[in-house]
């Protein structure tokens, strides 16, 4: 994954530029990892991507608390 990319992810109605290799329609709305963030963030975790570079396969990683912070 492009470095560029990896800033703007998870942001509301985000796309990769090469989507369409992906899926079939090449469409998508843009929205799952916004959500998926959400979720987690509602949780109190942490989630992020790493990638070793563009072609090389990337790893989405979710941290979730074992117990809720107080408050």
């Amino acid at each position: 994954m492009p470095v560029d990319e990896m800033s703007y992810l998870f942001k509301k109605f985000s796309r990769g530029k090469d989507t369409g290799r992906l899926h079939a329609s090449g469409t998508g709305t843009g929205l799952g990892l916004y959500v998926g963030k959400n979720i987690v963030d509602a949780h109190h975790g942490k989630v992020w991507v790493e990638s070793d570079g563009e072609g090389k396969g990337s790893r989405f990683i979710i941290e979730l608390p074992i117990e809720q912070p107080a408050g």
